[in-house]
């Protein structure tokens, strides 16, 4: 391994391959026993080991290659970690704006409702491409969680989130042209 690292501070880049090899499954298992999005998982172990190789020159070789990627992983995950954080109480906030301006439109909607808008709300839900559609059912008609629906899909709750976002714009979309 020594002799790997060396060849890479010599300027062979090309043997960083190496490193990514030896030390990837390991990386990639200790960023999957935290966070449930394959695709974060992949993401954040492709930023560990840019970090490593752009610090590359300031790894002590006689100290464990394994730990001190586990450190840049932990690091990367805990940055994910707050922003992921950060944009979730911004979406929540934005999704409490959103209901407070559209709950007298619901409730004038409601009082004068002859029935026909529910059957347009179902039509537009049901044109919805089917990832929107499963979600919008799952949050809306049977009731579940935002982090119920993002563990059963294999997805963050902020993703969820910004489904349900997106699937509400095209419903409001579409009831706007049923009108």
């Amino acid at each position: 391994m020594k002799e790997l690292l060396q060849n890479v501070l010599d300027g062979d880049t090309d043997a960083f391959r190496g490193v990514v090899v030896a030390f990837g499954p390991a990386v990639r298992a200790y960023l999957a026993g935290r966070l449930p999005d394959p695709h974060t998982v992949d993401d954040l172990a492709q930023e560990t080991f840019i970090a490593a190789y752009e610090s590359l020159e300031r790894f002590d070789p006689s100290t464990d290659m394994g730990l001190w990627l586990r450190g840049i992983a932990r690091n990367k995950l805990n940055m994910h970690l707050r922003r992921t954080y950060r944009r979730g109480n911004a979406l929540e906030r934005l999704k409490l704006q959103v209901l407070h301006g559209l709950l007298p439109a619901l409730r004038h909607a409601t009082a004068t409702d002859d029935g026909s808008t529910i059957e347009r709300l179902r039509e537009c839900v049901a044109k919805l491409p089917e990832q929107l559609r499963r979600v919008v059912t799952a949050r809306y008609f049977d009731r579940a969680k935002v982090q119920d629906i993002a563990e059963r899909l294999g997805k963050s709750a902020t993703a969820v989130s910004s489904l349900l976002f997106r699937a509400r714009k095209d419903v409001q979309l579409c009831m706007e042209k049923a009108e």
